[in-house]
């Protein structure tokens, strides 16, 4: 993906991907940048941080919906967490970093959007 260096929001290209990925943060950054952003670098990085908080959301509820696969939920989450800020650190420095099931879905989801 080709990397310009101006975006709709004035932000730098590599920040605005970085603050998809931001914990806590990142989910509203990510749709906002996702709906008001021509860069297709950051409307990337914004789809595979959406992707990323819903798998996590869903592999949440379906760990909590036993008891003993619940107490998997914090590794889930402090995982999810390492991977975001790796990530957003990645994103700032300028390179794009595909998870591997999760990017594929990203790619497909932009081009439809």
């Amino acid at each position: 993906m080709a990397v310009k260096n101006v975006t709709s929001t004035n932000l730098a290209p590599n920040l605005a991907s970085a603050l998809c990925y931001v914990p806590v943060v990142g989910f509203v950054a990510a749709i906002v940048l996702l709906i008001i952003e021509k860069n297709s670098t950051v409307r990337w990085n914004a789809m595979q941080s959406l992707i990323l908080g819903l798998a996590t959301i869903v592999v949440d509820m379906i760990l909590g919906a036993t008891l003993i696969l619940a107490l998997a939920i914090p590794l889930v989450n402090v995982a999810v967490l390492v991977i975001s800020l790796v990530l957003a650190v990645k994103s700032y420095q300028g390179d794009t970093v595909r998870l591997p099931v999760l990017g594929a879905w990203a790619d497909k989801i932009i081009k439809k959007v």
